[in-house]
């Protein structure tokens, strides 16, 4: 797979897009249920993932701070 195309996003914003919907589907479903615990986990995983790809971007800082930018403004 070759990287540089505009319309390809980096692992860093696929691994970050990915987590932030999992984390959507787990406070869609709020409470004790274990489908959203799963969800819940597997959000932390894919942005932590998302954190580790940043690390080999050309500016991780810049990387990281975009993940941190797309979490928090998550309501």
């Amino acid at each position: 797979m070759e990287g540089g195309a505009a319309d390809d996003p980096s692992m860093t914003d696929r691994m970050t897009r990915l987590g932030l919907a999992a984390l959507g589907e787990a406070k869609a479903r709020p409470g004790r249920v274990r489908d959203s615990a799963f969800q819940l986990l597997a959000g932390d995983a894919l942005l932590t993932y998302a954190c580790e790809a940043a690390l080999e971007e050309p500016d991780p800082e810049a990387a990281l701070h975009g993940i941190l930018a797309r979490t928090t403004s998550v309501r």
